[in-house]
């Protein structure tokens, strides 16, 4: 499945993956590039269409 996602609070499309760390202090995921907001399901837009070549790649994928 392929999802878009886009930062609620700065509309950003980037951001970036997090390892967090030992203490569990700092996030583990993945936060908004520009401002640094943790992302969360609100930041996940999985209703969004699916592009032309993503869409051929899939059905080349499924057809063999």
């Amino acid at each position: 499945m392929v999802m878009k996602i886009r930062c609620t609070a700065c509309g950003s499309k980037r951001f970036r993956y997090t390892t967090g760390d030992r203490e569990g202090k700092s996030h583990h995921g993945a936060v908004c590039a520009y401002c640094f907001k943790p992302f969360t399901a609100q930041d996940v837009l999985p209703t969004t269409e699916l592009d032309p070549i993503t869409r051929c790649l899939i059905g080349q994928r499924s057809t063999g």
